[in-house]
């Protein structure tokens, strides 16, 4: 059993790429909305940067023009974090006084200087103020403000606006599930901390629990009112003491599950250096890993989340027409290592629920590139 979670482990942490060349121009999302091959980044540059040439004032062309380069930077494709900071320049020179110009440029900044970049949020908010784009800066701003009102007005206008795949927001209700209601939850990405977010503050789904992004959680200003507000003491090391993010991040998760006695769990799909140090005290409970120094059956869990609280139709067919189905399709391959587990366990006890399962377990590998691996797990 352990040789067959490794293997998991090994297959759903790969990148999943899809989309071919295309011949012209494209709206270009982020990687965290829709999953393109770098090919096709390449492509969108050149195509849009062609575009600029003829029409350099056009604001919608220099959005879709800084998204592909940004990309190409996440995935290292030939574009430094030096070259989107000169690309900024020159949008800056291009279309100064913009929706696209003043959005663009607080994204590229990030939390870096954060109060003083913020000008350029509160600008585009003014431009263009339903402009979908805003609402993960404007959610990640608040957050760090711990500014509850307007966290809430986000998440509720975010969710009204059907920005995000309805399957990202079913794998994080089914993550939510497995859970405690007062539980605090580790999460590390956009897709498995927005759409959490959301579902607490515009569905009310879970909304004791305490989520707590591993990046978000680097940045000292969230950090110090976060851990106010959650009774636990200021984590008093010099964060440029540590050597990278992976060690500052591993160290204030130690602070964290330190100082808490309140159930502590980490995202299915949270890196492993953030638990490794007590890994042996992690277990796997459906779409979350609960930390405890007390043994129990997870496998008991597992089949409790599984058969009582998931959401798992939308698994077994597809009814939409989503642009985010390849980010879903990534995410939804956290689900094998708990699956595969439970597969076994329905085997080995003769229950018929295995064939169903099996029947799921199939169809995400399939989806996710993955069917010769998995079947020869089952």
């Amino acid at each position: 059993m352990k040789q067959i979670l490794i293997a998991i482990t090994c297959i759903v942490s790969s990148t999943f790429l899809y989309g071919q060349n295309a011949g012209e121009k494209e709206k270009v999302y982020s990687l965290v909305k829709q999953k393109r091959t770098t090919e096709w980044y390449k492509k969108q540059a050149d195509l849009w940067g062609a575009h600029l040439d003829e029409y350099p004032s056009d604001p919608d062309a220099w959005l879709n023009y800084y998204t592909a380069n940004r990309m190409l930077k996440i995935y290292r494709k030939g574009v430094s974090p030096h070259q989107l900071d000169s690309l900024v320049e020159v949008i800056a020179d291009k279309i100064p006084n913009t929706f696209e110009y003043h959005y663009i440029a607080f994204w590229n900044s990030g939390l870096r200087n954060l109060m003083e970049n913020v000008k350029h949020l509160e600008k585009a908010q003014a431009l263009g103020p339903n402009r979908i784009e805003l609402h993960d800066d404007l959610m990640t701003y608040y957050q760090v403000m711990r500014d509850k009102e307007n966290i809430k007005t986000v998440a509720q206008n975010w969710f009204a606006s059907n920005d995000i795949s309805p399957g990202l927001y079913t794998w994080c209700y089914n993550m939510l599930q497995c859970v405690e209601d007062d539980a605090i939850l580790i999460t590390v990405g956009d897709n498995d901390t927005y759409p959490a977010w959301i579902l607490q503050e515009a569905k009310g789904v879970k909304p004791q629990v305490s989520i707590i992004n591993a990046s978000l959680i680097t940045y000292d200003a969230y950090r110090e009112k976060y851990f106010k507000e959650l009774g636990i003491p200021p984590y008093d090391i010099d964060t440029s003491a540590h050597k990278n993010w992976n060690e500052i991040s591993s160290a204030l998760i130690q602070h964290i599950k330190k100082h808490t006695t309140r159930p502590f769990y980490f995202a299915i799909s949270a890196q492993k250096h953030l638990y490794d140090s007590f890994e042996s005290d992690v277990y796997n409970v459906g779409m979350a890993y609960k930390w405890t120094d007390s043994k129990f059956d997870n496998i008991a869990v597992i089949k409790k989340n599984y058969e009582k609280y998931m959401l798992l139709d939308y698994l077994k067919v597809d009814l939409s027409n989503d642009i985010s189905q390849g980010v879903v399709d990534g995410s939804n391959s956290n689900y094998l290592m708990s699956f595969v587990t439970l597969y076994h366990h329905y085997k080995e006890s003769e229950d018929p629920e295995a064939v169903r399962l099996k029947s799921l377990i199939l169809g995400i590998a399939k989806r996710t590139d993955q069917l010769k691996e998995i079947t020869e797990l089952l």
